[in-house]
C-alpha cells in the first residue's frame, strides 16, 4: 500500500488495481482461510473501497480540503484495520504486483497530462459561465486529479457558495 500512496492513484487506476490484484488475493483468502476471517473480510473491504467507496468519496465531495489527497484517503481507509490483515502477506509474485505498480504510475502520468490539457477548456467554460456550481465543481475534480489540491479545495469552495450539492451533482462517477 506504501507504493501505491506514493503513486497517488486515480479513482481508474486504483480500481485496475483493486481488480488485477486484490481481487486475486481476496479470492484466495476466501477458499484457504474462510468467508469470515479477518483478512477475507478485510481484503473485501478494500477492494469495495478500491472499486467504488474512493471514487465516490471524491465525487460527493468527501475529499475537497487540501490534505485530502489519494495518500490520506488509503491511510484512512487502513486506520483501524487490524494487525493481521495489514501485514499478511500477498500471494501475487513479487515481480507482478511490481510490473502492476509501474504499469499504473506510467498511467497516472499520461492521465495528468490528458487532464492538463482539459484545464484550458474548463476555465475558458468557467469563464463564460462563472455563476454554474457544475463547472466548478468540474475544474474541483479536475485539479484533484492533477494533484493540486490546493486550488481544487478553492474551486470546490466556489462551488459550495454558488450552490453545489452532492444531491444536485451532474457528476455521478468519474
Amino acid at each position: 500500500m506504501n507504493d501505491l500512496k506514493k503513486i497517488g492513484p486515480s479513482p481508474g487506476l486504483l480500481c485496475e488495481i483493486g481488480s488485477k490484484l486484490i481481487y486475486f488475493e481476496w479470492s484466495s483468502c476466501e477458499n484457504l482461510l474462510g468467508t469470515d476471517h479477518p483478512v477475507t473480510v478485510h481484503l473485501r473491504e478494500a477492494l469495495d473501497f478500491m472499486e467504488h467507496g474512493y471514487e465516490r468519496l471524491l465525487v460527493e465531495g468527501e475529499l475537497w480540503r487540501i490534505k485530502d489527497t489519494p495518500q490520506t484517503a488509503i491511510n484512512n481507509f487502513l486506520k483501524g484495520r487490524p494487525t493481521e490483515f495489514l501485514d499478511y502477506p500477498l500471494d501475487r509474485p513479487v515481480e507482478y504486483i511490481r510490473s502492476l505498480l509501474e504499469s499504473v504510475a506510467a498511467a497516472k502520468q499520461e492521465e495528468v497530462k490528458h487532464y492538463k490539457q482539459m484545464e484550458a477548456g474548463i476555465r475558458q467554460e468557467i469563464e463564460a459561465d462563472s455563476k454554474n456550481p457544475q463547472l466548478w465543481n468540474k475544474l474541483r475534480l479536475l485539479l484533484w486529479m492533477i494533484g493540486d489540491y490546493n486550488e481544487a479545495s478553492e474551486a470546490f469552495k466556489t462551488a459550495k457558495s454558488l450552490g453545489w450539492s452532492k444531491e444536485k451533482s451532474a457528476i455521478v462517477a468519474l
